[in-house]
């Protein structure tokens, strides 16, 4: 288990395959009193920190974007910590590594749950795994804010302990099917992996074509675990595609656009938001150019916009550069803050998922209002596409 006080007397977190930041998601926590003698506005010793729980693969080929969202949420705790904490506690997260599998989710919750006991989750990654943990965060009480996937069961019918940042995948993927249908795409050929956020961006996908009067040339399923993605390419090449939409992690998206391209099949390929990380661009290598990406926050080099300002701002102290994935988890983290502030009495489990239900707030020129019939949070979709330079441009 990783655990670390996020305050300003540590590394930032990173990692060097997901940016140019520096590796020290596993730097031991600095101690409570050490803290306290460092600043005017420090807690005082003794007082328990508020814990925040994650799980999420920060090690092994799917763990750029998950240490990046880390990083984004760091960048906001760090600064909150370094101003006195919140209701004179500090944050801390306590981050267990699944490797991506559904399996050590489950048992990395069960363990913050029941043994830490955290007062939340936080950016949990993977659709099928915050699947998994449903029965596990209603039966403790324990709010999931800001899940790291758009999946649809997690929005309809509204899931009384889960609490939506992000837009959702069905969302997401029927704007990129609207926005490629615009760029004069006819032929669009969809390959999805095959498990329920495969699925799910499929129906949004889908959805989005009929709207303009049109349907994939071909729908190809892939196995999550075998990634047996290049088998499809014959078929695939033979329907000769003007563009192909690629649903999978990050290491999946790159092995089928390896795949596609080692066997001439040289259209454009879009994937959604869960790719939106520089720990992706770089598993592309030179497949990396003219990639579409759907980003669901604003454009974090956009300085109209307060709440990338005020990101790129701290990054900048840490000499960081903000990616669209730190954007994520930097708003996740000022939604729990923002909850953690305006919860009642001792906060307790209880407490702070009311607190969160009435949630009405501005993150910083965008807003994000929950109640108890609705939990989805934003509601934004862009298109991006990756330069040359590796950089994701709108």
């Amino acid at each position: 288990m990783r655990t670390f006080l996020l305050i300003a007397a540590l590394l930032p977190l990173g990692a060097a395959l997901a940016q140019p930041a520096n590796n020290n998601v596993s730097s031991a926590a600095i101690s409570a009193k050490a803290a306290a003698a460092s600043s005017p506005k420090a807690v005082p010793p003794g007082a328990n920190p508020f814990r925040i729980g994650n799980s999420g693969p920060s090690s092994g080929p799917n763990s750029a974007s998950m240490l990046e969202l880390l990083d984004g949420a760091k960048l906001y705790f760090d600064m909150v910590n370094e101003t006195g904490g919140v209701k004179g506690r500090k944050i801390e997260v306590l981050q267990r590594d699944d490797n991506f599998e559904v399996t050590r989710t489950i048992k990395n919750v069960e363990q913050l749950v029941d043994v830490d006991h955290v007062d939340a989750l936080l950016l949990v990654r993977g659709t099928p795994h915050n699947e998994a943990i449903l029965p596990i965060i209603d039966k403790a009480g324990v709010p999931l804010i800001g899940p790291s996937t758009g999946a649809m069961v997690l929005h309809k019918p509204v899931k009384k302990m889960v609490f939506n940042v992000r837009t959702a995948y069905r969302s997401e993927a029927t704007k990129l099917a609207s926005f490629l249908a615009l760029l004069g795409k006819q032929r669009i050929a969809l390959i999805h992996v095959q498990d329920s956020f495969g699925d799910d961006v499929a129906e949004g996908i889908v959805a989005g074509l009929a709207e303009r009067n049109l349907k994939p040339i071909g729908v190809y399923k892939f196995d999550r675990k075998t990634v047996d993605i290049a088998k499809l390419v014959p078929d695939v090449k033979k329907a000769n595609p003007d563009s192909i939409v690629l649903i999978g992690a990050g290491q999946a998206v790159a092995t089928g656009i390896e795949a596609l391209r080692g066997q001439g099949v040289m259209a454009p390929v879009a994937t959604v938001s869960n790719n939106a990380s520089t720990g992706f661009v770089k598993s592309l290598g030179g497949n990396a150019t003219g990639v579409m990406v759907t980003q669901v926050f604003p454009d974090e080099r956009v300085a109209n916009v307060p709440l990338a300002r005020e990101a790129t701002r701290l990054a900048q102290k840490r000499n960081m550069q903000l990616t669209p994935a730190m954007m994520e988890g930097y708003a996740a983290a000022k939604v729990t803050v923002e909850a953690l502030r305006r919860c009642a009495g001792t906060c307790t489990r209880a407490d702070l998922q009311r607190s969160l239900e009435t949630l009405d707030i501005d993150l910083g020129g965008v807003r994000l209002a929950y109640s108890p019939t609705d939990h989805s949070g934003l509601e934004f979709t862009d298109l991006s596409i990756i330069d040359r330079s590796g950089a994701f441009r709108r």
